[in-house]
């Protein structure tokens, strides 16, 4: 378990490190920020070290510099990906899933997020285009939350830290209660407040860090089938299907 969050808009060391301190129970072995020196975009993780703990900090760049990312969660086919990435000629520093990640994007873009096997709340800055891509994985698993007004956007892995920025209001959302009272949960992308939002599971925003305009894209939804691992499908599915039948036929 991690911590991300951010401001998208203007860049705003203060309230990054305030995010930071109130969830710092969430990744105890390092708080590390990213503050874009052109004052559009502050974000920052707070690790929990899992893999590759030396070399796996955040936020991390890719391999060609344009691209920084912080991250909560865990890719379980980074090393296919990593190999995959390493046959197309780019190289890497860690054996980290969050380099993986960053790598998936440079190359792929936002269709990378159908090659993930695994659960996921992300921010990718693209520093040359100055966009922000929020993603949250298939079901929803890793929580990512988010406000926006004229002047920002900001985001965190838990509501309460969004309050640390003290123009936000904290009024309830009718709707959003309602919701909880029939399902005992608020289901995305409502949640009991009215200003506050969250990532639906298999989707992903594209914020311009200028204009704080907003596109959402579902790049995964139940009702176009269940195979979502386009890596799989696409590069290694044959393999593991002859593998699976070759073990059940053993057994």
């Amino acid at each position: 378990m991690c911590a991300i969050f951010g401001i998208i808009g203007k860049n705003n060391s203060k309230l990054i490190e305030e995010m930071s301190n109130l969830q710092k129970f969430r990744g105890p072995d390092k708080q590390s920020f990213f503050n874009c020196d052109k004052g559009f975009v502050s974000m920052g993780n707070n690790r929990l070290s899992i893999i590759d703990a030396e070399n796996g900090d955040q936020p991390m760049f890719s391999n060609n510099g344009r691209y920084v990312v912080v991250f909560n969660g865990c890719i379980f086919n980074f090393a296919e990906i990593r190999k995959n990435l390493i046959e197309k000629k780019i190289s890497f520093k860690s054996y980290s899933d969050t380099e993986v990640i960053v790598n998936a994007f440079m190359h792929y873009g936002t269709k990378c997020f159908n090659f993930f096997d695994g659960m996921w709340a992300l921010s990718i800055y693209d520093i040359k285009e100055k966009k922000v891509f929020l993603s949250r994985d298939y079901i929803g698993q890793k929580p990512l939350y988010y406000s926006k007004n004229k002047e920002h956007v900001i985001f965190s892995s838990q509501i309460n830290a969004l309050f640390q920025y003290k123009k936000l209001s904290k009024n309830l959302s009718i709707e959003g209660l309602k919701k909880y009272h029939a399902y005992s949960f608020v289901p995305a992308p409502l949640t009991i407040y009215q200003d506050i939002f969250q990532i639906k599971p298999g989707e992903y925003l594209e914020v311009d860090a200028k204009s704080i305009k907003i596109k959402n894209y579902t790049y995964w939804d139940l009702d176009n089938g269940p195979d979502y691992n386009q890596f799989f499908k696409e590069e290694n599915r044959s393999n593991y299907i002859k593998n699976f039948d070759d073990l059940l036929k053993s057994y």
